[in-house]
């Protein structure tokens, strides 16, 4: 179909809006490859950008997918696709887009393609096989157009101006002519056929009475002859009777009696309007006017005439007005040469004064002189310049500040655990996903005795760094107090104390702790204001929110209780298949492109709908398949909390020792105390 290609380009990007920058920096440089003007290059980049949104938003409405994008350079020819393996376009599947189809039907996207057909020389859809291509083509220019920048730059400033302000004077004055002409001319034209129109009526009234009356053949000619030397626009004026027959000929008194025939062209059914004909060399206008007598019509007047009188008027008429239209050109072009030296003079002045700035010089100014409007343009210029040094500083200090923010993040990602130990007859899964470049939650797995463990999630109040560096001290103060506290409540009890006088004025943490004991596979659980834990019951194949009562931490005790007396902690004895999942409230606020949340209840019900579906292989299948279904529901919308949660499920096999086999056949779920409203509860919160 083409030439040997002289260089191909492929590339792919998620089917996401945040990547079309990335397209458009890809086909950008594409075009500076095939060199194409800069004028060509933004209509491309809009028509690839218009192509590639359609495919976003209707391929991939309800999936995600990837924009293979193909840019093949000829000589002459740059070719684009985007391919996609989503919806089609073509309702039909009929392999072409029927592009004036999509506009008049309305349908998302119509208009847009109609704008890249309008852009690309070429433009094919083609669908098959779950596969589509939206393939467009652009021509690409000679290159005679390179040197047009050096004729450009053979004019000045001055003389651009004025041959820019000489065309759009010479464009105004000229259309004010054609306009004012027309004008003129049309109406001198309707005066002078209302003014026959006039005439044949009034000889057709004389008539009227002449048939009625019967009078003699030369008194209806006479009345011919009379209006005909009255008027000298008149070339000819013939009365017929209602046969037409001739009554009166101003030309030829000896047609009178005689059948009569219009010229050519001349249609006889048409009467109160001028027709045009030609007579030799000559154009005229001919008009019938009918004789009547009450309702009847008892003849005709045809009346022939010129128009050329007028024609000569309306020429001596636009020989004054050009010879009066090139005074004011000359007028003008004075004008603009005044004009061009008094502005565009200035301005050149500044332009040679501002190149020095092009070149790197921010720092020196320019004089302030000239007119108060150049006085002017020279103090916002170095107004200007001063804030764009004081910005090139605030550059590097922000540039700094993310540099440092970035290793903060890297810090923030080494303090969560690389690798969860290994839990006798646990099996656990953690996830973490900071709304921004450092995040305020936590999860931590760590061992505190021969065969406990601690499992933790908290959620450090506000964003950002001042979060994160609480988040790091508190997973150190959580790991230090497990290690020496006999239970889960003594735990906090002591992390509180410590965060008391060492926690920002106006932070606070919640956290939900749980104290695992491999020997007995039982859980003890405590909660300081945190989400409620969901707990799974494979017995029951249900969930149950477990929701201890507790305050956050760091926030100060009021007279009438404290920390301690508020926190309780239940204790209850895993089976096998039994699973808990803790998490942190940017699982259930995780909103949509409308702004709703995803919820505790549709959690539950999603984790319900797993369990009971498909089962469950591993903690790490099902905690995969919960993040795609929140990433699914919030169709990536930028989070706007830290998304965390640990999984952990009781799973006794052979390795597990006999007490731990004995444990599990005498399973038994043992819940101190559970509060269904304290649990809704925290779900308002």
């Amino acid at each position: 179909m083409f030439n040997r290609p002289v260089k191909e380009i492929n590339a792919e990007f998620l089917a996401e809006e945040k990547y079309l920058d990335s397209i458009q920096r890809t086909v950008k440089e594409s075009c500076a490859a095939a060199s194409m003007s800069r004028k060509d290059t933004q209509a491309v980049l809009l028509a690839i950008e218009e192509g590639a949104t359609n495919i976003i938003r209707h391929a991939y409405l309800y999936e995600k997918g990837m924009i293979r994008l193909r840019v093949i350079i000829y000589k002459k020819l740059i070719v684009f696709s985007l391919i996609d393996f989503g919806r089609s376009f073509q309702p039909d599947d009929t392999g072409t887009l029927d592009l004036q189809r999509l506009v008049e039907s309305g349908r998302k996207g119509g208009l847009g393609f109609y704008m890249i057909q309008k852009i690309m020389n070429s433009v094919e859809y083609i669908s098959s096989a779950g596969l589509n291509e939206l393939r467009m083509v652009k021509r690409i220019k000679g290159p005679s157009r390179a040197g047009r920048p050096f004729v450009r730059r053979m004019f000045t400033l001055r003389v651009k101006f004025s041959v820019w302000t000489f065309m759009v004077m010479l464009v105004i004055i000229g259309g004010s002519f054609y306009f004012i002409n027309d004008r003129i001319t049309r109406q001198e034209f309707t005066q002078h056929n209302q003014k026959i129109l006039a005439l044949a009526t009034t000889m057709a009234d004389e008539a009227s009475g002449h048939f009625i009356n019967r009078r003699s053949d030369v008194e209806f000619d006479e009345l011919a002859v009379s209006y005909r030397r009255a008027n000298p626009e008149l070339v000819r004026v013939i009365l017929t009777d209602a046969n037409g027959i001739i009554r009166a000929h101003s030309d030829d008194i000896r047609n009178i009696r005689k059948p009569y025939s219009p010229p050519g062209g001349v249609q006889t059914r048409i009467t109160g309007q001028a027709q045009i004909f030609t007579d030799g060399n000559r154009t005229l206008n001919y008009l019938i006017v009918p004789v009547m007598t009450g309702e009847r019509v008892i003849g005709l007047t045809h009346t022939i005439y010129t128009s050329e009188h007028i024609y000569k008027r309306l020429a001596s008429a636009r020989v004054e007005i050009v010879i009066l239209t090139v005074i004011l050109i000359l007028i003008g072009i004075f004008g603009i040469y005044l004009l061009s030296n008094y502005f565009v003079s200035p301005i050149v002045k500044i332009t040679r004064r501002v190149r020095r700035f092009t070149s790197g010089d921010i720092e020196s100014e320019l004089p302030l002189e000239g007119a108060e409007e150049f006085f002017e343009i020279s103090k916002a210029f170095n107004q200007m310049m001063t804030r764009l040094s004081q910005d090139r500083k605030n550059i590097v200090e922000r540039e700094k500040m993310a540099k440092e923010i970035e290793v903060a993040s890297q810090i923030q990602q080494t303090l969560l655990p690389r690798e969860l130990p290994n839990l006798p007859g646990l099996e656990v899964k953690g996830f973490y996903r900071a709304a921004s470049m450092v995040g305020g939650d936590l999860y931590d797995v760590f061992r505190i005795g021969e065969h406990r463990f601690c499992l933790t999630v908290a959620d450090v109040s506000g964003k950002g760094v001042p979060a994160s560096l609480v988040m790091s001290m508190l997973r150190t103060v959580i790991q230090i107090q497990a290690s020496t506290s006999e239970s889960a409540k003594s735990t906090l009890v002591k992390v509180n104390r410590y965060l008391e006088d060492n926690i920002p004025p106006g932070m606070f943490v919640t956290v939900f702790l749980v104290i695992y004991d491999a020997l007995t596979h039982s859980i003890s659980c405590v909660s300081a204001g945190h989400n409620p834990m969901l707990y799974y019951s494979a017995a029951e194949k249900r969930f149950s929110k477990i929701n201890p009562g507790g305050m956050p931490l760091g926030i100060p005790a009021v007279a009438e209780t404290s920390f301690e007396s508020r926190l309780e902690e239940l204790s209850m004895t895993m089976a096998s298949g039994d699973l808990f999942f803790l998490f942190t409230d940017g699982v259930t606020e995780a909103t949509d492109r409308e702004g709703a949340q995803y919820g505790m209840e549709r959690l539950t019900t999603f984790l319900e709908t797993q369990l009971a579906a498909n089962g469950i292989d591993s903690v790490t299948s099902l905690a995969d398949t919960v993040v795609g279904e929140i990433d699914d529901f919030s169709g990536y919308v930028q989070a706007s909390d830290d998304i965390t949660f640990l999984i952990a499920r009781c799973r006794l096999d052979d390795e597990t020792d006999g007490l731990a086999a004995k444990s599990e056949k005498a399973a038994e779920v043992e819940i101190t105390r559970i509060s269904d409203n304290a649990g809704e509860s925290a779900d308002n919160e």
